[in-house]
């Protein structure tokens, strides 16, 4: 069942995608609507979802115990993905813009737009969920302040000017969001509906973006990049795999009552091909987006092969 639902959400991409690549190659959109797009969805709709997720959570004292195991095993993940990032970007000598592409994508995975649908299929009735948004929870607070502090050009300010550059709409955005969902506020339905809508068109204008992309480069030039595939084996195999016996053991020796509902969705989002809309991200800090996209589409593929495998390790 697991593989089917990997298929399936890939192919969901991949056709997202092909649309944005017909569009482009017809002169249906021109290559300034890349801009545009990206626009749309870094000051509009990805703050709209990122609000409308986190207020539709409710936090339970039943589920406290395995919330907390998955926040500090998310930090903890984190914090071991980007020590092996920094060191295969210093193994492939990268520069600044890709060194940071890289390291910050060896951390931040497609939880939601392939983590969400494949954790709700696998376990159904809610828990998994609860458990894969505060993973993205926690990558959120990580990805919105460290990972824009890493893609940002290099400034001379200090202080409280460079401080300022992390402020963006994301980052007000997931403050309203946990303040909503700390006092339990509720939007009405009449906002709601609207505007966790367009927060869903996230998905759909991230994917034709990557569509241009993809028209404008050469598959040729798409494959032979040799740190591309070290970061897609990296998190997508040897990472999980690392985890899933260091847990493991760790709750082992500790005797950590986590249900395996918790632990299955720490492994799983952990071993999610590289996040989409950090292509978009990286366009908008003048990061390297071209390799941003590469890394997505690599490791998207090759999670065909990895995730079944995880799940599958997972099960013995």
């Amino acid at each position: 069942m697991g593989f089917s639902i990997i298929i399936d959400q890939i192919s969901f991409l991949a056709i997202l995608a092909l649309c944005g690549i017909i569009a482009y190659r017809a002169k249906i959109i021109q290559n300034s609507a890349k801009d545009v797009i990206e626009k749309l969805v870094f000051y509009i709709t990805l703050p709209l979802l990122i609000v409308t997720k986190l207020s539709s959570l409710t936090l339970t004292s039943d589920i406290l115990r395995n919330g907390i195991f998955i926040i500090i095993g998310t930090y903890f993940i984190l914090f071991i993905q980007a020590i092996i990032g920094k060191l295969t970007a210093k193994l492939f000598k990268l520069k600044r813009p890709q060194a940071s592409i890289h390291m910050l994508h060896t951390m931040l995975g497609n939880i939601v737009f392939l983590g969400f649908p494949l954790l709700d299929a696998l376990f159904p009735g809610g828990e998994a969920i609860l458990y894969a948004a505060l993973y993205q929870l926690t990558m959120n607070t990580v990805m919105w302040t460290y990972g824009i502090h890493k893609l940002a050009p290099a400034s001379k300010e200090k202080g409280i000017k460079n401080l300022k550059k992390l402020l963006n709409p994301n980052i007000i955005a997931l403050t309203i969001g946990l303040v909503m969902m700390g006092f339990r506020i509720q939007l009405p339905q009449i906002l709601t509906i609207p505007l966790a809508g367009l927060g869903q068109t996230t998905l759909y204008l991230s994917m034709i973006y990557i569509g241009i992309l993809l028209a404008q480069i050469k598959l040729q030039d798409m494959l032979n990049t040799s740190n591309v595939f070290m970061l897609s084996f990296n998190k997508l195999l040897l990472l999980p795999v690392v985890f899933i016996f260091l847990f493991g053991f760790l709750i082992e020796l500790f005797n950590l009552q986590i249900s395996n509902i918790a632990f299955s969705v720490l492994i799983l989002e952990a071993a999610m091909p590289c996040m989409t809309i950090l292509v978009l991200i990286a366009k908008r800090y003048g990061a390297d987006d071209n390799l941003a996209m590469k890394n997505f589409f690599i490791s998207t593929i090759l999670s065909l092969i990895s995730l079944p495998v995880i799940l599958y390790l997972l099960q013995i």
